[in-house]
């Protein structure tokens, strides 16, 4: 297939190697890989905030970064991110050029396990990782079912990692409880997300892991600090970059 990149600008500033992976997964699994250049911010920090004015414009410039662009699908690899852009091109944007954009946008595991599958890892990962079920991918994406849905269960992040070798797969208590970054309510809120992420980081190395491994960069890097800070043993890993080692 061919793909497009979309990397958030938190991901391109702030975790590039994840951008990395990301590309060089997709690539040993035979995909043509392109990045459209003028992409920015999906636009997440001022609707969150109410700030809509000031998102019109960041939005459809991201927007028009993958309007005509020819491929099978536009792939990111942080589910936030794609949730806000997938809203805001709705909100600012209503024609069918946008409305094709919208329809290729896949998260990354979201792509991994509805579209193209992975058939098989060349390479063992030998660890116990704890899984971040971060709010916006399961309750937003359905990349699994949150713990207040009743009715049949289901995780696409577990079964696309369940298929390497050697991986043990843990759960922190309270397995989909907010990390507390919250995009802008780590800011408007900053002592309540500290203490919300703080309990998550010790609820994650409790399990025994070696890494916390999630989907959201922006969540990912909350638990980092709060790792980091608190001198706990583990580690934070973005999906990509553990698939990536695997194949």
């Amino acid at each position: 297939m061919k793909i497009a990149l979309f990397i958030p600008c938190l991901v391109n500033q702030m975790m590039p190697d994840v951008a990395i992976a990301t590309l060089e997964l997709l690539e040993k699994l035979g995909h043509q890989v392109i990045l459209p250049e003028g992409q920015t911010c999906c636009g997440q920090p001022m609707t969150n905030s109410g700030c809509f004015d000031a998102a019109r414009s960041t939005t459809l410039k991201l927007l028009n970064a993958f309007k005509g662009v020819e491929c099978d699908a536009i792939v990111c690899p942080a589910a936030s991110c794609l949730v806000a852009a997938k809203e805001n091109f709705h909100e600012f944007d209503s024609s069918p050029e946008a409305q094709a954009v919208i329809d290729k946008l896949y998260e990354l595991t979201e792509f991994l396990h509805d579209i193209a599958p992975i058939p098989v890892f060349r390479k063992p990962f030998a660890h116990k990782i704890s899984l971040q079920l971060s709010c916006h991918g399961i309750r937003m994406l359905s990349l699994a079912t949150p713990s207040e849905q009743m009715g049949p269960r289901f995780n696409k992040v577990e079964a696309v990692l369940a298929k390497i070798a050697g991986i043990e797969i843990l759960y922190p208590d309270r397995r989909d409880e907010c990390c507390g970054f919250g995009g802008t309510f780590a800011v408007d809120e900053g002592a309540v997300s500290a203490k919300m992420g703080k309990d998550k980081a010790q609820a994650h190395a409790a399990t025994g892991a070696k890494y916390v491994v999630g989907f959201d960069p922006s969540c990912l890097l909350h638990l980092d600090g709060m790792i980091r800070r608190q001198q706990l043993p583990i580690e934070i890993r973005h999906i990509a970059q553990v698939l990536n080692a695997a194949l």
